[in-house]
């Protein structure tokens, strides 16, 4: 028993189509024509049209096949089953089909856009890497030797190295879920050792100076740092898509969705008066759906407090109002800092700055040489007699 096979086609050409019908009330799906050892392959179509044209073929070559009792094609059912979330057989896909099918999916999910990035980065950066042999062979046969080789390309610092290294294992693991068996190959390379790094966040009388030049000079970028300061909120996923409708109670309030911020959680944060004063004449000119930075309803690039940063940075750098690796996230460095010094209250400080977790919190108090050093005052060596 069997129904009658249909069309599933999204106008998006970068999404998946597909033939869906029952058979023996069991729901299949197939992705191409490798259940009946045809060479269709919709998906691979360069424009809506030909897609379409290939799912009709496929479509009437499954309803045949159907009907004369021979799907699957038999000699299929003797070399393996069909992958349903990839439309291939599971046994027959090559280390390069394997690797694309995990970063497709995880570009299609719900995750941050720097970790799309950073995967599909290192799915290029490998694959430009893979001989030709590696690419159309199993992913089990790629040693680990070869591995390493490549990541070796990245070892120019060991927190550069095993970031390489997380992406590159992500990727594995990702086949070894399609292959339905564990792909340790990556998890056998060599690790390195990370070097903590030391977050610079500003002196008390850097603020003022440094607040005055941006507010003449970038405006937007100002009103950016003293909301990463005062309002604890991330410039480039928080701020920069802030739009009026997210500000509450007289613009005392700014309500985040779970969607609107890194926790993922609902988020509220309170606005200092000194910051109120800066956005009234701002909010005033904008309607509730506009966004604060752009003045419009779209936002500005991912990169653009990126950019006017560099270029007021090199500025103030000549000076003498930033030193080396201070940021906007400088900002909100020192405002964590100022706060630890005066509560020691880190639940208090994991709500202002919107961790998921204490360890998180305590893990940014330590980037920043600030949660150990009370003890380490408190056990600093004393001399009993006068020196002087």
């Amino acid at each position: 028993m069997f129904t009658k096979p249909t069309i599933v086609l999204n106008d998006d050409l970068t999404k998946r189509a597909y033939i869906t019908f029952y058979l023996n009330g069991k729901r299949i799906r197939e992705y191409n024509g490798n259940s009946l050892n045809l060479k269709l392959f919709p998906n691979h179509a360069l424009t809506l049209q030909a897609k379409k044209k290939i799912l009709e073929t496929l479509q009437f070559e499954l309803h045949k096949a159907l009907d004369a009792k021979e799907y699957p094609a038999e000699n299929l059912t003797k070399k393996g089953i069909i992958c349903e979330a990839t439309g291939f057989k599971q046994n027959e896909l090559t280390a390069i089909q394997l690797l694309f099918e995990v970063v497709r999916t995880k570009i299609r999910s719900d995750l941050s856009k720097t970790y799309k990035r950073d995967l599909k980065s290192i799915y290029r950066q490998f694959r430009d890497f893979m001989l030709p042999e590696e690419k159309n062979g199993l992913i089990t046969g790629i040693p680990t030797s070869r591995l390493d080789k490549f990541l070796a390309q990245f070892g120019s610092s060991g927190t550069y190295y095993m970031n390489k290294r997380r992406n590159l294992s992500i990727l594995f693991s990702g086949t070894g879920k399609i292959l339905d068996k564990p792909i340790k190959s990556v998890k056998q390379t060599s690790r390195r050792r990370s070097k903590a790094k030391l977050h610079k966040p500003y002196d008390k009388e850097q603020l003022r100076p440094i607040l005055d030049y941006l507010k003449q000079h970038y405006p937007k970028l100002h009103l950016c740092c003293l909301l990463t300061y005062g309002s604890w909120l991330r410039p480039h996923e928080e701020i920069r898509l802030l739009k009026v409708e997210n500000f509450k109670r007289g613009f005392t309030e700014v309500h985040l969705s779970g969607d609107e911020n890194k926790g993922g959680k609902v988020r509220v944060v309170y606005i200092p008066d000194y910051i109120q004063i800066e956005l009234e004449p701002i909010v005033s000119k904008l309607s509730r759906t506009d966004n604060i930075i752009s003045w419009r309803f779209k936002p500005y690039n991912d990169f653009y407090f990126n950019t006017q940063w560099s270029r007021a940075w090199k500025q103030m750098y000549k000076l003498n109002l930033v030193y080396e690796n201070q940021t906007i996230y400088s900002f909100r460095h020192t405002a964590a800092i100022d706060v630890y010094r005066r509560t020691k209250d880190v639940y208090l400080l994991q709500k202002l700055l919107g961790h998921s977790s204490i360890v998180v919190t305590l893990k940014y108090l330590r980037s920043l040489g600030e949660f150990n050093s009370d003890k380490l005052k408190e056990a600093a060596p004393t001399l009993d007699f006068d020196i002087s």
